[in-house]
């Protein structure tokens, strides 16, 4: 039937309307939007509980204004506020965030099991990210699954490694320092994740479990195994120390056996560790090796005494082990030109564990006319280790004392007998 002017009149009054009244939704709509956000914010500003409760009134599907509600709820109603974390995760079911700030209210609110369902939500959303993989792998330890918890603590270092030492922390004081446990809960399979266990068992003074930490961890730990062997020796962990020096490089190191005793190479006389050292005070003398007349080999070490060398600080030394309750004699050979001074060297022979002489020569003369052998009987102590052989001079009656002339040393010989 068709419409008279009267009837097109009020239908097009009708459209009208209904265009109003949805403009007019729409607009309501969007000031309740932005209603609920000014007073999310002013919530999260003031922590007042009045203005969240009125911006989830004005927008029951703002998962802001769930979140901020919830975390004002969690002092005071701790159900309530796991409700609100839900409902702000439901909203925005693609956020990780809040999927974690729901394990923990849930956690907290005494439901392990739904905080670890919580938390395996958050994981695949940002797989690469550590977060989740360390809050997840925290549930599952406190619910009292380690395997599990440590298969997402691993996930999480491996993702953010600055993350691995407080891995490593919690794995040994959940194992009350069992290294065993650390070394399969960690389960190293990078460079970096071997040198930050070698680096955590250093600290703990695990030496072994350092040092074979260490070793795995190739190249990335060239820098700590270097230093390490210095820290052991100061702490007089002599043992230990030779164990990581024959790590680095590559030859073992026995009870009565000196490292390079002839001076038969070029060696790194700054290193620490067992083979030949400069003492700290290192003026008034220069080293060389002299290939001109050695007493065997290719050659000798000469010492060039050119001044104000200092009495007290030994020109070189060597580390080496002994067996305790022992007796040894040394042999080396000694030659001399133009010694001149008030405190002429010697060689003694310092018990490294006490830090006391045991022996020491006679002091070499301004001139040998050719080579001298010398020998030096000692006893090793009850529990000593290690004995240092240190070319040095004797105390003078006055400062400064200096020293010049050539002194040659070769043919280093240890005897336990």
């Amino acid at each position: 039937m068709a419409l008279d002017g009267n009837g097109k009149g009020l239908a097009r009054n009708a459209s009208a309307a209904a265009f109003v009244i949805v403009l007019l939704l729409l607009t309501w709509s969007t000031v309740r939007c932005g209603l609920a956000s000014l007073l999310t914010t002013y919530a999260a500003n003031s922590s007042q509980i009045g203005p969240a409760n009125a911006a989830v009134r004005f927008d029951k599907g703002n998962p802001d204004a769930h979140y901020i509600r919830a975390t004002i709820l969690a002092g005071t109603d701790l159900p309530a506020s796991v409700s609100e974390y839900e409902q702000a995760a439901l909203s925005r079911p693609d956020d990780y965030v809040l999927w974690l700030s729901l394990a923990r209210a849930r956690e907290l609110n005494g439901d392990p099991a739904g905080a670890v369902s919580a938390a395996r939500q958050a994981v695949p959303l940002a797989p690469y990210y550590g977060e989740p993989h360390y809050q997840l792998g925290n549930i599952l330890l406190r619910a009292g699954q380690r395997e599990a918890a440590f298969n997402e603590l691993r996930l999480a270092g491996a993702s953010n490694p600055t993350l691995m030492p407080g891995i490593i922390d919690l794995a040994w004081r959940v194992s009350n320092g069992n290294v065993e446990f650390v070394t399969r809960a960690i389960a190293p399979g990078s460079p970096s994740a071997y040198l930050a266990l070698g680096q955590y068992f250093r600290q703990r003074e695990a030496v072994g479990a350092a040092i074979a930490m260490y070793t795995a961890a190739g190249n990335a730990a060239d820098e700590d195994r270097n230093s390490y062997p210095r820290e052991l020796i100061a702490t007089k962990r002599f043992r230990d120390a030779a164990s990581l020096w024959a790590v680095v490089r590559g030859a073992a190191v026995a009870p009565g056996v000196m490292i390079d005793p002839g001076f038969e190479q070029e060696s790194n006389l700054d290193g620490p560790g067992f083979g030949w050292g400069l003492g700290e005070k290192r003026q008034g003398f220069h080293l060389a090796l002299d290939t001109n007349n050695p007493r065997e080999g290719r050659s000798s070490l000469k010492v060039d005494f050119s001044g104000d060398s200092d009495p007290s600080s030994p020109v070189i030394s060597q580390l080496v082990l002994i067996e305790p309750g022992s007796h040894y004699q040394l042999g080396f050979a000694v030659r001399s030109e133009s010694i001149v001074s008030g405190g002429p060297p010697l060689l003694a022979v310092i018990d490294a564990d006490a830090g006391k002489p045991l022996k020491q020569s006679e002091p070499f003369p301004k001139a040998t006319d050719g080579w001298r052998e010398y020998t030096i009987d000692f006893d090793s102590g009850p529990s000593a280790t290690a004995v240092k052989l240190a070319l040095q001079r004797q105390v003078c009656d006055k400062s400064p004392c200096p020293i010049f002339g050539r002194l040659w040393l070769d043919n280093f010989t240890l005897r336990k007998l």
